[in-house]
């Protein structure tokens, strides 16, 4: 179950993302000032200034990100972190003539707070993007939703059943896969328990590199075994009755991801492979992935058929 948070917000954001835009609007505008009006003393001070003011307009693009629902936010967001740890070490190297082992601990100290920084702001982005982009992912979803229905509600009953190959699915296998899938992420979304993720650290962040962009602007999907907990049975007996299972654990999942939305927009939830998606790639990986699937049903390769 969600619980509903506290309300601690001022025209529609937490109290504690208004903070965080006043710090992050107030440390910009002083990081650019600083570099642009300190004074000139050698490369190495000068690499310092031009660091802030780099790590500067970063944070002002952020808060900027963040105020519009815009995804660079998040690359800002690491365009800070590295140009703060940089201007600090170097600065306690360099202005405060520290040794190696003070500027090293210069290093460690900004690290911790851009680790926290990164966190929370990486979750106020997430939350300002899902907000911004959720009503036109819910018509994208419907809509491939939509065609889903009338694919298999064209089925005959033989159709229903086939599989195009003995590795493949048939199309009441499809469906029920589907409906697994909905009904994982709902579980998810109360509070149960998420799909193990499959892949290494290494493999998944080049899949979220290479993979994930693709995906989500609706390339083919990759071959790749569906996890235990969403693979069909047999399926659904008839159509209707696959309609009739999409649509219900469909709505389902829906109303959960839409009470999650609002509650807790900066929330994340798992994919096997992929890892970790904040709600707007969720929904949007999921309309993709119901397409995905509709191209394999037997009435597409009738419809495309001389």
């Amino acid at each position: 179950m969600i619980r509903a948070p506290r309300d601690w917000t001022f025209r529609g954001r937490p109290g504690g993302e208004w903070l965080f835009l006043v710090a992050f609007g107030a440390l910009g505008v002083n990081a650019i000032h600083n570099g642009l009006t300190a004074d000139f003393h050698g490369v190495r001070q000068f690499s310092v200034q031009a660091a802030n003011v780099v790590f500067g307009l970063s944070a002002l693009g952020v808060v900027v990100a963040i105020v519009t629902g815009r995804r660079y936010g998040i690359s800002l967001l690491w365009v800070f972190a590295g140009g703060t740890l940089y201007a600090a070490t170097m600065a306690a190297w360099s202005y405060g003539g520290e040794s190696l082992l003070g500027a090293a601990n210069a290093f460690v100290a900004v690290l911790l707070v851009d680790v926290g920084l990164l966190w929370y702001g990486t979750r106020r982005l997430h939350a300002a993007i899902t907000q911004q982009r959720w009503p036109a992912l819910m018509a994208d979803h419907a809509a491939a939703a939509d065609e889903f229905v009338e694919a298999i509600s064209a089925l005959t009953g033989a159709e229903w059943t086939v599989r195009p190959s003995p590795e493949a699915w048939s199309a009441a296998e499809i469906t029920e896969h589907l409906a697994r899938t909905y009904s994982q992420y709902a579980g998810e979304a109360r509070g149960k328990n998420s799909l193990r993720i499959r892949l290494g650290l290494v493999k998944r962040t080049l899949a979220r590199i290479v993979v994930k962009p693709r995906l989500l602007a609706g390339a083919a999907f990759p071959k790749a075994r569906a996890p235990r907990e969403l693979r069909p049975s047999s399926g659904p007996a008839t159509p209707a009755d696959g309609v009739a299972l999409f649509r219900a654990t469909g709505g389902a999942c829906l109303r959960d991801l839409e009470i999650l939305h609002v509650r807790r927009p900066h929330r994340r939830l798992v994919h096997p492979y992929l890892g970790a998606l904040p709600l707007y790639e969720l929904v949007l990986f999921a309309a993709q992935h119901i397409r995905h699937h509709c191209r394999q049903l037997p009435r597409r390769i009738h419809d495309v058929a001389p």
